[in-house]
């Protein structure tokens, strides 16, 4: 996979992985659970494998909804040209699915769709989580990585929910600072009426009404993180019309309830897996020359963050110019819920280590471009989602925090006893409550990721269990979330799900890269570029850099100099500051020979 396709993955586990773990007594730092670095191109395509054509397939029965274009729908530069065949509608849904709302104005969601392309079998409906992100740019990335088979047969459909993007009426606070005794407050009285109808439940009512929407008999689901509550809330609201669901990334099944997880007194969604996570990271960096060669890699995570404000980064021409630990912090944590480019990782910490920061600032400016949608050089002074304005172009919807605060309260302020943060939200009287057993005709396949830092792995048979109708799947991976384009083993399993062919055994878990058991391969790869992938990752920014002249291939295999026949290694460094701009003496040097020959 290259850059550009990563990108696309990226950008949904960005989205995906906003905050479910957030607490409310703290500013929500998106990048804590962004995908990781990405360089942000408006002119990356991500073709489909069979897709390129945009050529639909069988019909899909008649829906009231009117699709048309999605220019009109906030598409972001990075996403552009991958919203190719992509259609966009409006759907006009009741503000209370389950009561008469008389005097009350409907909430307008916004839906995107990509027919299948081959013999249509179905629609498969995506919700991103969050609680607080959109679900069209979580389609637009998350599709061109799903295997053939299911673009073949199923239109990939998802909506932004109520609140949220482009969906109206919009959760807003009118840029209140979330640190303010009255900001929920303040939230509530510039959101208004829709303050009342935010809870889990009614977002389970809408997914009724879009299943309606699209003609289909029933909901075929595939919900991630925050989703998988939706989802569970949705079997047990509307049982009848569950069809094949598969739930990856899942949260506690308590929460919602007092018995859940919670910290400092306030709920949360899932138990803190980030110990676990970095661990894990660590240990497979101590086990390749690749990632700290001679060096404890706890040691140099320590001793970085301590000095880590006294780093140079005379090599980096962007912002920020220095990094600061809150900077560190927020960094490591975005490198836990993404391993596709841990190459990068490593050349950061390694040069760190060595004093220059100049790696470290250019991946910390990626992540900051890719949420708030500004290039890393001319972003604004304060990077808050509140700053945005509408036509946000980041992978997360400019209202993000306020609609992640909003929601937070609306599905666990009755149960924050300890604090007055919620107070002011008025009563949703449709609650989230606990996972509960379910009477479906297909039982659910709930995949979890053994180290995801925001929805840790053993959450996985908890709510399967608590479902009742249900297997589980665990992934040996770091990262949030484990479909698609991981492994195989996750993927077939889920495509076997929405076909209606046989999943794997209850309990099954599968290795983070397929066919790798041993931890010295395993972290060979993740920490360092064979030559093809090089090529790849060079190829794009090259490209996108703009640099220096010459035919792309010929610069990027000039880069890495002659291919010695069964010597796939390359210099990691090297390929890391060239992608990531960084001008050291070695890339400028290296560039500049390269340049000269092509």
């Amino acid at each position: 996979m290259n850059r550009v396709a990563r990108s696309a993955a990226l950008v949904a586990i960005a989205v995906i992985g906003a905050a479910c773990a957030a607490t409310p007594a703290v500013e929500v730092e998106e990048a804590n659970a962004s995908s990781g670095p990405l360089r942000p191109d408006g002119q990356a395509s991500f073709p489909d494998t069979d897709t390129d054509t945009g050529t639909a397939g069988s019909p899909a029965p008649a829906t009231s909804l009117d699709w048309a274009s999605c220019d009109e729908y906030g598409i972001p530069s990075w996403a552009t040209a991958s919203t190719s065949g992509w259609e966009c509608a409006r759907l006009a849904v009741e503000m209370d699915g389950y009561a008469s709302t008389d005097g009350l104005a409907p909430v307008e969601l916004a839906l995107t769709r990509h027919r299948a392309t081959g013999d249509r079998q179905g629609a498969i409906v995506v919700n991103p989580g969050g609680p607080g992100a959109a679900g069209l740019p979580t389609a637009w990335g998350v599709r061109p990585s799903m295997p053939t088979e299911l673009l073949r047969g199923f239109d990939i459909v998802s909506w932004d929910p109520r609140g949220i993007g482009q969906s109206t009426p919009r959760i807003t606070c009118d840029g209140a600072d979330s640190f303010a005794d009255d900001f929920i407050e303040r939230c509530v009285e510039a959101t208004g009426e829709l303050s009342a109808y935010l809870s889990a439940p009614y977002s389970a009512a809408d997914m009724e009404a879009v299943r309606l929407a699209l003609g289909e008999d029933r909901l075929d689901y595939l919900g991630y993180s925050y989703g998988s509550l939706l989802g569970a809330t949705y079997a047990e609201r509307f049982p009848e019309s569950v069809g094949a669901f598969v739930l990856d990334g899942v949260t506690s099944p308590l929460a919602g309830s007092s018995e859940g997880p919670f910290e400092d007194g306030f709920a949360m969604f899932a138990d803190d897996g980030r110990p676990a996570a970095l661990d894990r990271l660590l240990e497979l960096c101590d086990a390749t020359d690749r990632c700290l060669p001679g060096r404890s890699a706890p040691a140099v995570l320590d001793d970085v963050s301590a000095r880590v404000d006294a780093l140079t980064t005379d090599d980096f021409a962007g912002e920020p110019t220095t990094v600061d630990e809150e900077d560190f912090r927020v960094f490591v944590d975005t490198s836990l819920t993404y391993a596709g480019d841990w190459e990068l990782l490593a050349t950061a910490l390694d040069d760190a280590d060595g004093g220059d920061g100049s790696a470290l600032a250019a991946l910390i400016a990626d992540d900051a471009a890719l949420l708030d949608g500004d290039q890393p050089t001319d972003g604004p002074d304060d990077d808050s989602p509140e700053d945005a304005g509408p036509e946000d172009d980041g992978a997360l919807p400019d209202n993000f925090s306020d609609a992640n605060y909003m929601i937070y309260c609306a599905d666990f302020g009755p149960l924050i006893t300890r604090w007055s943060f919620c107070d002011a939200m008025p009563a949703n009287v449709e609650a989230l409550g606990p996972v509960t057993p379910v009477d479906i005709d297909r039982p659910m396949l709930v995949i979890g990721t053994e180290y995801d830092p925001l929805t840790p792995g053993k959450h996985a048979p908890e709510f399967a269990a608590a479902l009742g109708e249900a297997s589980h799947m665990i992934w040996d991976g770091v990262g949030h979330t484990a479909f698609p384009g991981w492994t195989d083993c996750i993927d077939d399993a889920v495509t076997a799900q929405f076909v209606g062919e046989a999943v794997p055994p209850d309990g099954t878990r599968c290795t983070m890269v397929e066919g790798i058991t041993d931890d010295v391969e395993l972290a060979d790869g993740l920490f360092g570029f064979d030559r093809a992938e090089a090529v790849s990752w060079l190829e794009d920014a090259i490209e996108f850099h703009g640099r220096v002249d010459g035919e792309v291939s010929c610069l990027a295999n000039g880069v890495l100099g002659a291919d010695e026949p069964g010597d796939d290694r390359v210099d990691d460094r090297l390929v890391s500051h060239v992608v990531l701009d960084v001008t050291s003496d070695v890339a400028e040097v290296t560039l500049a020979a390269a340049e000269a020959r092509c």
